[in-house]
């Protein structure tokens, strides 16, 4: 029997974009407000948090905290 290429790549990109959803689950971790504010050491770190606690949209937040986080660990180490 001679094995059909062309199927095998058919059924592959059937698979590449099949219709059904992934089921990849979200986590969502909780961090505290008041260790963010610990973290905080100068003004452009308190001026970054007031941004994060009044933003509405969690995506936009997530981003904010991570941003956050990079500049307290850049700044933790420059004084080194």
């Amino acid at each position: 029997m001679k094995y059909d290429t062309k199927k095998r790549q058919k059924s592959r990109l059937r698979n590449l974009f099949s219709s059904t959803p992934s089921p990849i689950k979200e986590i969502h971790n909780k961090i505290s407000f008041s260790l963010l504010k610990n973290l905080a050491s100068t003004k452009e770190h308190n001026d970054i948090l007031k941004l994060i606690e009044h933003e509405t949209i969690p995506t936009v937040r997530d981003a904010w905290i991570d941003y956050f986080l990079e500049k307290t660990k850049h700044s933790k180490y420059k004084g080194n």
